[in-house]
């Protein structure tokens, strides 16, 4: 058997317990009286999930939630990084405003979503703020824990080549970093949905959070879990998008 046959054939060993659950599910749901009120259908998903994307409503929530989640990773992640990889210059300013990053960063992003309401409107920029604040702290900690661990011995050697901070910046620390970056990225995307499902929450009028909220507030438990399974496929898609994108943007830093 070759390696892509016994790829493909794991693959599809995956999908046996998950298959073998989505059974007993609907069976359990079938048998006990009152349970797909609790519970949903997998039937009924489905059916949700058909008829949805036919009539273009499931794809507007999706494409909307996508959007600010995009956005709003982008934002947060590549400011995060550049203010991380930017402390490095200095270590006092790094010192004087930790305890600032460390309250903000650790503060629920969900308290801060009346606030963004206010300053930014309900429309696309109030989910974009939101998912962005989700996302800055957790890739500027890492940006600035890579490049303040690279050895001393690396910076010694480079004073020794008379090499200036701005060089050593980039020829060594950014390189350094990177890993902890693309580390913060993929971490990110999961806290940029999260965002973007807080903002929607709190105030909209589509996306995927929009959709649960309602279908939450109908108690349809089979439309909620429909919209937590396209959440689940989103974050999938995604984080198979910067896995993708890793050796491509390692060997970008690497030309520095």
């Amino acid at each position: 058997m070759t390696a892509r046959a016994k790829a493909l054939a794991f693959r599809v060993i995956q999908l046996v317990p998950f298959i073998l659950f989505l059974v007993l599910w609907e069976a359990f749901v079938r048998v006990s009286e009152g349970a797909s009120f609790f519970f949903g259908r997998p039937s009924r998903i489905l059916f949700y999930l058909t008829t949805g994307i036919a009539d273009g409503s499931l794809l507007k929530d999706f494409a909307v939630t996508l959007l600010e989640t995009i956005l709003g990773f982008g934002l947060g992640s590549v400011l995060g990084a550049a203010l991380g990889l930017g402390l490095w210059y200095s270590r006092i300013a790094f010192a004087l405003f930790r305890p600032y990053i460390i309250a903000l960063g650790s503060a629920p992003v969900f308290a801060f979503a009346p606030l963004i309401v206010v300053w930014f409107g309900t429309g696309l920029v109030s989910k974009v703020a939101t998912a962005a604040i989700s996302t800055i702290f957790v890739a500027l900690l890492q940006a600035y824990t890579g490049a303040s661990e690279v050895s001393s011995d690396y910076l010694l050697l480079m004073r020794s080549f008379q090499a200036t901070k701005g060089q050593t910046f980039r020829k060594v620390i950014v390189p350094a970093a990177a890993v902890w970056v693309i580390s913060a990225f993929k971490l990110n995307v999961g806290f940029a949905i999260l965002g973007a499902f807080l903002g929607e929450f709190i105030s909209s009028s589509a996306g995927l959070g929009h959709l649960i909220l309602v279908a939450g507030g109908l108690f349809d438990i089979s439309r909620v879990l429909t919209g937590i399974t396209l959440l689940v496929i989103m974050a999938l898609g995604l984080n198979g998008l910067v896995s993708l994108l890793e050796d491509p943007l390692r060997r970008l830093v690497a030309r520095l």
